[in-house]
C-alpha cells in the first residue's frame, strides 16, 4: 500500500497573514531603532534639522513595505532583499553622520547574521557564542585602554541579541510560509516539486514506484465569472478541505495553480492503486458544495504519471501528469487518464501545430469555406455560414476541430477571427455585386472575441470598409458564451444589434438552454444542434425536443435553423413541423468561395429532387 505517513503540513491562511505582518513590524522596528542610534548619538555629525525628517521618511518607507502584496512578501528572495536594503540604509546613514563606531556596526551585523544564516538552534547558539566572544574582546580592549566601561555597551548586547532572536525566528517563519499557498494552506508548486524530488531519491534506492496525479476543476472559470471570485476562493478552500479530510488518505496534496491540485503517492504497488485513488477522488467531488447559500456541483479531470515508467525526475513527472490531465479533459472531463507515449506524441504534435498556426496568416494558408442555408418554403439559398479551414503545406486541409481550440487557448483566435470576418464580408459584398440574389453571411464569434473591448467598433469598421449592408451579416455565438460575464455580454450584443446585424445562437440545446437568457438577450435566430437532427426521424425523444424548440422559438418570434440535415426524411419532417431554414450535407458540404459562386448561379436546379 502507499505510504500513510509524512503528510504535508497545512497552515491557516490567517496565520500566514499574521506572521507576514509581524515580520514587517519587526523589520521596521530594527531599521528605525538602529537609524535613531546612528542619527542621535553624541558622536553623530548628521545635520540637526535633517534628523527628524529622516526618521519620518524611514517610518513612511516601513509603512509602504507593510502594504506590499502577499506575492511579493512571500517570495523566497524577499527576506534577503529586505536585509540588503536595511544594510544600505543604515550604512548610508553611518557614512553621512560619520558615526561608524565598531560596536554599532558589529551590533547591526549580529542581527543580519543570525536572521539570514541560522536555521537551527545549534547554529543560532554558535553565532551567539562567536559574536558575544568578539564583542567581549572589543570591550575588554576598550577597558584596558581607557580604564572606563561605558554602560550603554553592556545594555546593547542583550537588547540586540533579543532582537536578533525574534528577527531570525520571524524570517524563518516567513521563509517556511512562503512555501505554502496562502488561500488553502497547502504546499505550493515549488514545495511540491521538492517533495517529489525527495521521494524519488528514496524510491531509486528501494526500487519503488511513485505516482504524481494532476487534477483540474472542470468549469471553475464559469463559477468564477458567474458567482464571483470570492465564491471561487471559497470553493478552492472547500475542495482542499474535502481532499485532505477523512480517514484512509494515502497521498500528499498541494495546490499547483489557480484551479489545479497536485497529488503525490509514494510506494505504489501497482497502477491499479492509482486508479483506485483517482476514482475515490472523483466520487468525493460528486457531492455538492454548499457555498453562498446555494449548492454548487463541480467535477474534476485527473492525469496520472508514474516513476520510473513515464519519467525519472520531478519536472518530467509533473509535466507528463499535466499532459494526461489535458487528455482526460478532452475525453469528456470528470474522468482520469494515465500518461502514455501516445499522449506525449500528441503534445509534441500540438506544439508544432501551434508554431505553424502562428505563421498561417502571414503565409496566407487560411481559407474560408461556405455552407448554404435553405429557406424551407421557397427552396432558395438565403444564407451562408462562413467556416474556416487551414491549408497546411504538409498536412493538407486541416479541420477547425484540430486548431480552433488551440487558437483560443493561445490568443491567436483574435487575429484569425478578425481576418475571417473581413474576408467573409468582402466575399458577401462581391456576391451581392454580381448576378446572384443577395444572401446573408454568418460568422462565428469566439469567447475571446466577444470579450474584446473593441469588438463592436471592429465589426462596424469592417462593414464600412467592405461596404456590406449590416442586414446581410449575422454573428453566431454558443449558449455557454452568453453566461460568461452576462452584464458585459448584454451590452455588447445590444451594441451589435444597433449596427443592424442579426444574432444567432449556435448549437442550441447542448448548453445551458434557458428561457431567461432568450428573453434578456437580443437574439434573432436559434440553430438546433445536429445531434438532435441526426435522430429526429428515428428517436421520439429527439423529435420531441426539436418540436419543443421550434414551438418555443415561434412563441418568442425567433427564426429556427436546423443544422446537420443529411437525409430527405429529416428535411421532410422539419418542413412539416414548420422549420424555417435548413443547413447540411443534403444540400451541400462547405465549399470554397469560387465553388459557392458556381452553386449560387446554378441553384436551385442542382437540388430540385430535394426541394
Amino acid at each position: 500500500m502507499p505510504t500513510a505517513t509524512h503528510y504535508e503540513p497545512r497552515f491557516d491562511p490567517d496565520t500566514i497573514a499574521k506572521t507576514r505582518f509581524n515580520f514587517l513590524q519587526l523589520q521596521a522596528l530594527v531599521t528605525v531603532v538602529l537609524s535613531y542610534q546612528v542619527l542621535f548619538t553624541k558622536s553623530s555629525s548628521f545635520p540637526v534639522d535633517a534628523q527628524l525628517p529622516t526618521v519620518l521618511g524611514l517610518l513612511l518607507t516601513c509603512a509602504f513595505v507593510m502594504m506590499l502584496p502577499d506575492r511579493v512578501v512571500s517570495a523566497t528572495w524577499f527576506p534577503g532583499a529586505l536585509a540588503l536594503a536595511d544594510t544600505g540604509i543604515v550604512t548610508g546613514l553611518m557614512a553621512v553622520s560619520r558615526n561608524v563606531g565598531s560596536d554599532l556596526y558589529l551590533a547591526y551585523f549580529v542581527i543580519l547574521l543570525i536572521a539570514t544564516m541560522t536555521r537551527t538552534p545549534k547554529q543560532m547558539f554558535g553565532f551567539f557564542a562567536v559574536v558575544v566572544g568578539l564583542y567581549g574582546f572589543v570591550l575588554y580592549r576598550e577597558v584596558r585602554e581607557t580604564g572606563v566601561l561605558q554602560e550603554h555597551h553592556l545594555l546593547r548586547i542583550p537588547l540586540l541579541l533579543v532582537m536578533a532572536i525574534f528577527y531570525g525566528r520571524t524570517v524563518e517563519s516567513l521563509r517556511t510560509l512562503s512555501e505554502f499557498d496562502p488561500l488553502t494552506g497547502l504546499p505550493n508548486r515549488r514545495t511540491f516539486l521538492t517533495m517529489v524530488t525527495e521521494v524519488l531519491e528514496r524510491a531509486r534506492k528501494s526500487s519503488q514506484t511513485v505516482a504524481v496525479l494532476f487534477m483540474n476543476l472542470d468549469g471553475f472559470k464559469l463559477i468564477n465569472d458567474t458567482l464571483g471570485r470570492k465564491v471561487g476562493d471559497q470553493l478552492l478552500t472547500s475542495v482542499a478541505n474535502r481532499l485532505t479530510g477523512g480517514p484512509g488518505r494515502r497521498y500528499r496534496l498541494a495546490r499547483d495553480g489557480s484551479d489545479e491540485f497536485a497529488i503525490l503517492v509514494d510506494r505504489v504497488p501497482n497502477p491499479q492503486e492509482c486508479a483506485h485513488i483517482a476514482e475515490k477522488i472523483l466520487r468525493i467531488m460528486e457531492r455538492p458544495f454548499n457555498l453562498a447559500g446555494r449548492e454548487i456541483f463541480i467535477t474534476t479531470s485527473i492525469g496520472i504519471a508514474l516513476f520510473p515508467q513515464d519519467a525519472e525526475d520531478a519536472d518530467g513527472l509533473t509535466k507528463n501528469a499535466d499532459a494526461a490531465m489535458t487528455r482526460a479533459k478532452e475525453q469528456g472531463k470528470n474522468t482520469y487518464q494515465f500518461y502514455s507515449a501516445e499522449i506525449n506524441a500528441q503534445a509534441v504534435q500540438r506544439l508544432e501545430l501551434w508554431h505553424s498556426l502562428r505563421k498561417a496568416l502571414e503565409r496566407d494558408e487560411l481559407r474560408v469555406f461556405y455552407q448554404p442555408q435553405i429557406d424551407v418554403k421557397t427552396g432558395n439559398i438565403v444564407g451562408l455560414e462562413a467556416l474556416i479551414r487551414w491549408q497546411h503545406p504538409d498536412l493538407g486541409l486541416v479541420s477547425p476541430v484540430q486548431f480552433i481550440g488551440l487558437a483560443e487557448e493561445t490568443g491567436l483566435i483574435g487575429p484569425i477571427g478578425e481576418w475571417m470576418l473581413r474576408e467573409s464580408c468582402k466575399q458577401a459584398k462581391a456576391w451581392h455585386g454580381g448576378a446572384n440574389s443577395p444572401v446573408r453571411v454568418s460568422v462565428n464569434i469566439s469567447a475571446r472575441q466577444l470579450n474584446q473591448l473593441d469588438l463592436v467598433s471592429l465589426i462596424g469598421q469592417t462593414l464600412k470598409e467592405t461596404q456590406l449592408d449590416p442586414h446581410y451579416l449575422e454573428v453566431e455565438l454558443t449558449e455557454s458564451l452568453l453566461l460568461e460575464n452576462k452584464e458585459t455580454t448584454v451590452k455588447t450584443l445590444h451594441a451589435l444589434k444597433s449596427l443592424g446585424i442579426s444574432i444567432a445562437i449556435d448549437d442550441f440545446g447542448t448548453g445551458y438552454s434557458s428561457l431567461s437568457y432568450l428573453k434578456r438577450f437580443p437574439i434573432d435566430t436559434l440553430k438546433i444542434d445536429q445531434t438532435f437532427i441526426r435522430d429526429v426521424t428515428t428517436n421520439p425523444d429527439a423529435k420531441a425536443i426539436v418540436k419543443a424548440i421550434m414551438g418555443m422559438a415561434l412563441a418568442l418570434k425567433l427564426k429556427v435553423i436546423a443544422e446537420g440535415v443529411e437525409k430527405e426524411e429529416q428535411y421532410d419532417l422539419l418542413r412539416e413541423e414548420g422549420c424555417q431554414e435548413c443547413q447540411g450535407f443534403l444540400f451541400s458540404r462547405p465549399v470554397p468561395a469560387q465553388d459557392m459562386t458556381k452553386l449560387l448561379q446554378e441553384w436551385p436546379s442542382r437540388c430540385l429532387k430535394v426541394i
